[in-house]
């Protein structure tokens, strides 16, 4: 791997997000290059190029539905990079969506990258997403 800037954001501790909710992005893991940052609920991206965004969201829900994750660049989803599930077993059920795609950040541009649940809500155990830069 000879990658430019890179950020791996954890999330390791429980917490609850609502359906259209952002989903938290607690703690840096790894980072390389200061031209990518964590913010509380986002990763922000400030070089021209393309980045491999991949992760996993890992929770429960407390009521049956379908689980859906996307990846938003700005505020708008990115075409793409969305999972869900149908969640049966409210609860106990634990269920773990993937989040992969690549970003394109354009000149004179700052890409700040969230998770937003956009389907039922979610009790979350676990997230871990990484971005890099890859050309």
């Amino acid at each position: 791997m000879n990658c430019e800037s890179l950020l791996f954001a954890i999330t390791p501790t429980a917490s609850s997000v609502l359906e259209n909710g952002t989903i938290p992005l607690a703690q840096i893991a790894r980072r390389v290059s200061p031209r990518i940052e964590l913010g509380s609920d986002s990763i922000t991206a400030y070089q021209v190029g393309y980045y491999k965004v991949s992760g996993t969201v890992t929770f429960t829900v407390p009521t049956a539905g379908v689980a859906t994750i996307e990846l938003r660049k700005n505020g708008t989803p990115v075409a793409g990079i969305t999972s869900s599930a149908s969640v049966t077993t409210a609860t106990t059920e634990v269920t773990t969506l993937p989040i992969e795609g690549i970003v394109r950040v354009l000149c004179g541009e700052t890409a700040v990258l969230t998770l937003v649940n956009t389907g039922v809500a979610i009790d979350i155990t676990n997230v871990a997403l990484v971005v890099e830069k890859v050309a």
